[in-house]
């Protein structure tokens, strides 16, 4: 009595917003692709059809996490500092999101990935012993996302399995969710469907289908994200990287007025200056050296793999001003770099390798996000590594 119930809800659900939508938006959403590209949002990141949609020859694909969101006063950030470029950047990405998230989420975009590149921002911090927590992985997960990768005929059964049992592991405290996925999973690789099964998925994933493109309609109209102009005119010419590195010191030395950290003033005085003493050596015994985040970095690189997608690594290093003030030891700092580096080596990944600024000054925004330096040089590798593919 209890499917029938939800079968009947669902259904209900579905039928009356396919009645409400159609009359109130377009079946798609075109939207400019640096103000599209730069928003930041859980309907962006959950609506692959429209992330692809306005995806482009010149957009480089490029995921992430909470650096996406910190410094967008900054002449560096990429919302400013391609806002007038032809190369355009699709960030998917916000606290939480890690390495099993993008495995998924390029599983499902990877057709709609034209230049046949991936950026992946990696941070150090996703490399603790527990990896990926399971509450923040529900809460980022993306019922759309996942069907989308068990769609995908170019990845393995192995692959597949991985991001299957994994994604079940993790939600194993939302039983909600686990047990769609367990029905799906049955749906999409045939795995005796009953036609409860089928039914439900048909209607509930239409269901989230048509609430993504309200959702994301209304949510782009409130934060301003601008439609499709064809007569935008875009600068085809590689940006001054030497003008924008002088203003992004001139940037970070009035920000950080030099505090010893070299992070904004403002955090230095709120957050750590408060706390100095008890902070001082207290990730003595911390290390990113062993982590279930290096297999799921694995799978990620074998959805690439698998794909034809050539993906870029970020290896951003650690605030090393902070990390020496908390007694984090060098030697763990480095062994999370050699594993990087091993994994890109491994599966041809290009790697944009910054563990050399660890005392960078002005490469911080504060003791992890990346500031003025930071996001210039990273938004430098980007752009090279995005220009030679468009040229090959």
């Amino acid at each position: 009595m209890k499917r029938v119930t939800a079968f009947l809800i669902a259904f209900i659900l579905f039928s009356g917003t396919v009645l409400g939508i159609h009359t109130l938006i377009d079946k798609k959403a075109h939207f400019d692709p640096h103000s599209f590209g730069s928003w930041i949002s859980s309907y962006k990141f959950f609506a692959t059809e429209e992330i692809k949609e306005n995806m482009n020859e010149n957009t480089i694909l490029t995921l992430g996490s909470s650096e996406f969101r910190h410094g967008k006063k900054m002449a560096s950030h990429p919302a400013n500092l391609f806002k007038d470029n032809a190369l355009n950047m699709m960030m998917v990405g916000a606290g939480y999101y890690q390495s099993l998230f993008h495995a998924v989420e390029l599983s499902a975009l990877s057709d709609g990935v034209k230049n046949k590149k991936v950026v992946l921002i990696l941070s150090p911090q996703w490399f603790t012993k527990e990896g990926v927590l399971a509450p923040a992985y529900a809460s980022r997960f993306s019922d759309e996302t996942f069907v989308a990768m068990l769609q995908n005929k170019k990845l393995s059964q192995k692959t597949k399995d991985y991001m299957i049992q994994r994604s079940k592991a993790l939600l194993s405290g939302d039983p909600q969710t686990k047990e769609r996925v367990e029905r799906y999973e049955r749906v999409f690789l045939n795995k005796n469907p009953s036609f409860y099964d089928r039914q439900y998925v048909r209607f509930y994933r239409g269901f989230l289908a048509e609430k993504s493109k309200v959702g994301i309609a209304a949510a782009a109209a409130v934060k301003g994200v601008e439609p499709y102009n064809p007569k935008k005119r875009v600068q085809s010419k590689e940006p001054d990287w030497a003008a924008y590195n002088a203003i992004a010191r001139k940037e970070g030395q009035k920000g950080s007025k030099d505090n010893p950290f070299y992070v904004a003033n403002r955090v230095y005085r709120k957050n750590i200056l408060p706390k100095l003493d008890k902070t001082k050596n207290s990730s003595r015994n911390a290390s990113y050296a062993e982590s279930p985040e290096y297999d799921d970095l694995r799978c990620f690189l074998n959805v690439c793999r698998e794909t034809g997608i050539q993906p870029m690594l970020v290896l951003m290093p650690v605030n090393g001003y902070w990390y020496d003030h908390i007694g984090f030891p060098k030697t763990e700092r480095n062994a999370y770099y050699k594993n990087i580096r091993k994994l890109a080596a491994e599966y041809g990944a290009d790697l944009a390798d910054f563990a050399k600024d660890e005392y960078t000054r002005y490469f911080f925004l504060d003791k992890v996000h990346l500031g003025w330096k930071g996001w210039l040089d990273i938004n430098e590798s980007i752009y090279r590594f995005a220009t030679e593919a468009q040229a090959k």
